[in-house]
């Protein structure tokens, strides 16, 4: 074993020679563990808090949202879906909607909504996915009655159930006795829950033809939904069709769409780890403190080694090893706990959340490059912190440390 390691672990843990510096050992360990631990888990839960909105949002939504400037809509757009997915190269999916506000009512009960007409076999949303009670059937019954989706959240405001019939208001302006609203009967075919309440509350699915006749349509539609291989490129895409296709095609993406959530997102990113990363350089300064005093304790004894020809790099050396002792062990310590912590909220899911973060419990993404990155910039402080006690320790006169006392 090398003697310098041999040597720095006898001055940091030895029980014979200092009980009080071993107990600020393990302090300055904790210290460490504590801030990486602290770190991980924050950032674990902050990747996953961004990747379950873009995930529940998406779901709603799509990645790119192609709307018209025209209030009629958008006519021929199975064209503009054909050049579409000739042009966008990381196109996953492509459907037309017809989305517009409407007014549902159930017995005496009335709600303000978002009806939201979509093509079943090409549809992008999750909402297929997402029924907890009757199933995604969208086909209309008959002339008279067509078949509806509603939120979790909406169904148990209007006391609505699977079966039951609702009659739904087809808004086209201000309703007045020269522009009546347009009336439809539906049977509530399904109830799906999304996970985020709002919208929960909000929109409700059926056919698109449905929805073209009660908005009087046509055969236009109000929008074209895009789904990306990635999600992040869709700023990029929704420029490249604003381009391509000009008036009166208006592109935009769900960041666009939904910028008050997504900021809200980035609000939460930015400062924390920051502030939390502040803990790590707390707990350096704790190992140069604890690194001085081990030096003041040592005196006579770095003098000794001096006496025996130890030259100053290696003496240097000793104090070295000693900081990288606490912060390695720190950064082990801090990942399992950490990552510990992680795994067992992934599994258990012990906490749960209020509806204001569209979810029910904390979520975790576990993203190895973050872990990675806070253990090295945690190596390289630590390496930093033990420079100053380590050159104050090989710098100390041979002879003043033999009488030092």
């Amino acid at each position: 074993m090398n003697y310098k390691f041999f040597i720095a672990k006898r001055y940091l843990f030895s029980r014979s020679d200092s009980k009080f510096i071993s107990f600020i050992t393990y302090i300055s360990i904790g210290g460490v563990t504590l801030g990486v631990a602290a770190l991980i888990i924050t950032t674990s839960i902050l990747n996953g808090f961004e990747k379950e909105i873009k995930d529940k949002v998406a779901g709603l939504v799509s990645h790119v949202q192609v709307n018209s400037f025209l209030p009629t809509g958008l006519s021929n757009y199975e064209n503009a879906i054909a050049l579409m997915k000739d042009s966008i190269k990381d196109l996953t999916g492509i459907s037309p909607i017809v989305q517009k506000e409407a007014v549902i009512r159930m017995k005496s009960n009335v709600e303000g909504i978002v009806l939201k007409g979509i093509v079943p076999e090409t549809d992008l949303s999750t909402a297929r996915n997402k029924i907890i009670n009757g199933e995604f059937n969208l086909t209309p019954v008959d002339s008279v009655f067509s078949r509806l989706l509603v939120g979790d959240k909406l169904a148990k405001k209007l006391n609505i159930e699977t079966g039951n019939k609702v009659i739904v208001f087809g808004l086209t302006g201000i309703p007045t006795p020269m522009n009546p609203p347009k009336i439809k009967q539906f049977i509530v075919a399904g109830v799906y829950e999304s996970g985020l309440k709002d919208f929960d509350d909000l929109i409700i699915y059926t056919d698109l033809k449905t929805a073209q006749k009660l908005f009087n349509f046509d055969n236009n539609v109000t929008g074209i939904e895009i789904k990306l291989k990635n999600v992040d490129s869709a700023e990029i895409v929704s420029a490249k069709i604003k381009k391509d296709f000009g008036y009166p095609f208006y592109p935009k993406s769900l960041f666009k769409l939904f910028k008050p959530l997504f900021t809200w997102v980035e609000l939460q990113k930015a400062p924390t780890p920051i502030i939390l990363g502040l803990i790590i350089i707390v707990a350096t300064f704790n190992i140069i403190g604890t690194l001085l005093m081990l030096v003041l304790e040592k005196t006579q004894s770095i003098g000794i080694l001096k006496s025996l020809g130890a030259s100053k790099s290696e003496i240097m050396k000793i104090f070295l090893y000693d900081g990288l002792i606490i912060g390695i062990s720190g950064i082990i310590l801090g990942n399992i706990i950490g990552l510990g912590i992680c795994f067992m909220e992934l599994k258990y899911k012990f906490f749960s959340l209020p509806e204001v973060y569209y979810m029910k419990s904390v979520p975790i993404l576990i993203n190895p490059e973050y872990i990675i990155f806070i253990s090295a910039l945690t190596i390289l402080l630590t390496f930093i912190a033990t420079l100053i006690p380590s050159y104050l320790a090989s710098r100390l006169d041979p002879v003043k440390s033999l009488r030092f006392n």
